[in-house]
């Protein structure tokens, strides 16, 4: 038995439970025997690493119960990164946070709803984009329990409905967002009016789009890598999907094209390709600085 806080926390242990330590702690312990503080410190470090770890919900009892300062700061951290518009990596960290929390609350539909909206996110970054597939399938399989716990959340469904739609599964995207098209905003659901009709119409992409978001992870890898001939080569072809380009604009596919055909002595092209990305989007610097170098 393990006791802290002044006798008003403990922990039971177990010979079949390993605890997780840092490794420095781990180091200490002929010398210090086990603390409270280096308990609290490796349960911490162990879920917020890898919150679908073995033990993981006995680690997880073991914080609540004993170390809930651990909690605060961890729905804290999940806060500040809901207001900030984040790179991929605070993506992940905020993933794990939330996870840890569902392992104490498996059944609250905003927590996994969250998880599920995160993974979504994370499946449409442009530096993520080679991990598309795998990321849209846990946001679908965590939105969709989401709705199972709470059918009348709006929003979740709205997530649903988009990783339905880049699954290529567009009837059931339509479906989802007929369902609570009276609870948007007017907006909103003309959007949404709009993007259903062209479902019924055909009017949709030639491949399922996350198929066409993991070409465009392939080619910026190609990219990096100095072949601006394939990397022009499977832009142009995802280019050549209107359906595709009219619900996903993406200025980025534009920019790199254009610094492809600049790289290949093709200033004419890439000052096109440059002028689309910037009418797609008048605020992005790069293409604008690219545009810029250029005419130089």
């Amino acid at each position: 038995m393990l006791e802290g806080r002044d006798g008003r926390a403990s922990i039971a242990f177990t010979d079949d439970i390993p605890v997780p330590l840092e490794e420095a702690d781990h180091q200490k312990l002929d010398e210090t025997g086990l603390g409270y503080d280096m308990v609290g410190k490796g349960i911490y470090l162990a879920l917020r690493s890898n919150p679908d770890c073995v033990n993981n919900t006995i680690y997880a009892g073991w914080l609540r119960d004993a170390y809930p300062h651990y909690l605060a700061e961890l729905a804290s951290h999940i806060l500040m990164l809901d207001n900030k518009d984040v790179e991929v990596s605070y993506l992940d960290r905020k993933i794990n946070y939330l996870k840890v929390m569902a392992l104490l609350q498996p059944d609250d539909p905003g927590i996994i709803g969250q998880i599920g909206a995160t993974f979504l996110d994370r499946g449409t970054r442009m530096s993520a984009l080679h991990q598309s597939t795998v990321n849209l399938y846990r946001a679908e399989t965590f939105l969709k329990r989401a709705v199972e716990l709470n059918p009348s959340d709006a929003t979740v469904k709205l997530h649903l409905g988009e990783v339905l739609y880049l699954l290529g599964r567009y009837q059931q995207a339509a479906e989802n967002w007929r369902e609570i098209l009276p609870e948007l905003k007017s907006a909103d659901a003309e959007r949404l009016v709009a993007r259903c009709a062209k479902v019924e119409g055909g009017a949709i992409p030639r491949v399922p789009p996350v198929d066409y978001l993991e070409a465009i992870g392939v080619a910026f890898g190609c990219y990096q890598g100095g072949d601006f001939e394939e990397c022009a080569a499977i832009l142009r072809d995802v280019l050549d999907d209107l359906a595709f380009c009219e619900e996903f604009p993406l200025p980025e596919v534009w920019y790199y094209l254009g610094l492809c055909f600049q790289n290949l002595a093709m200033p004419r092209d890439a000052e096109q390709c440059l002028r689309e990305a910037l009418q797609r989007d008048p605020g992005f610097t790069d293409a604008q600085q690219a545009l810029t170098d250029l005419a130089r």
